[in-house]
């Protein structure tokens, strides 16, 4: 609702009426209110509810470059820590995230991806992190909301791996940053044109 605008930055979140539209109890849409206030989409203030929150452009840019550099940083681990079988399977999957156009399967297939490199990484610590911070802007499937983002992504996946095969750490750092900071610029234009950055 508030990502097509039919509530806006400021407004309070009519969680009773958002339930009896979904037909559904309260609890979930509260559960989804609490998930929404982790995200920073919503504000709740005791005793008066949860408001919408506007999104600026610098914390757009901010949660970006959070993830590049926490994704950056197992990419250094994976090269330091990682296995020839834990690369042969992330290549596998990068192989097929670069024959699918399709975005329901392109965003299973990154899903994969990251996770093979968290585990290549072998930090519970990189991997709590990530559950923490990988949350998305864009609901809804990512590769299909955003225009673009599936030519950035691999050609960002192409570099990493590069990288990773050449077993150079820095490198693959340095490239999943700048995937992640490339895609900013492509989620800044879609909010922006849809009205939603304060």
């Amino acid at each position: 609702m508030i990502f097509d605008q039919r509530l806006r930055a400021g407004e309070r979140v009519p969680q009773d009426e958002i339930a009896a539209e979904l037909r559904v109890s309260r609890v979930p849409v509260r559960e989804a209110v609490i998930a929404l206030d982790r995200e920073g989409w919503v504000t709740s203030r005791p005793h008066l509810g949860a408001f919408v929150n506007g999104l600026d452009e610098n914390s757009v840019r901010d949660h970006y470059e959070l993830l590049g550099l926490m994704y950056g940083l197992a990419a250094r681990r994976a090269v330091e820590r990682g296995s020839d079988e834990g690369l042969a399977a992330l290549g596998e999957i990068a192989k097929e995230l670069q024959a699918t156009s399709d975005p329901e399967r392109f965003g299973a297939l990154n899903v994969a991806f990251l996770r093979q490199l968290l585990l290549m990484a072998g930090s519970r610590r990189i991997t709590a992190v990530a559950r923490v911070i990988t949350t998305n802007i864009v609901p809804g499937n990512f590769f299909a909301e955003v225009p673009g983002v599936i030519r950035i992504r691999k050609r960002g996946v192409r570099a990493v791996l590069k990288a990773l095969k050449a077993a150079d750490g820095p490198a693959a750092e340095a490239a999943l940053l700048e995937l992640l900071r490339t895609e900013t610029d492509s989620v800044v234009t879609l909010l922006e044109t849809r009205g939603l950055l304060s």
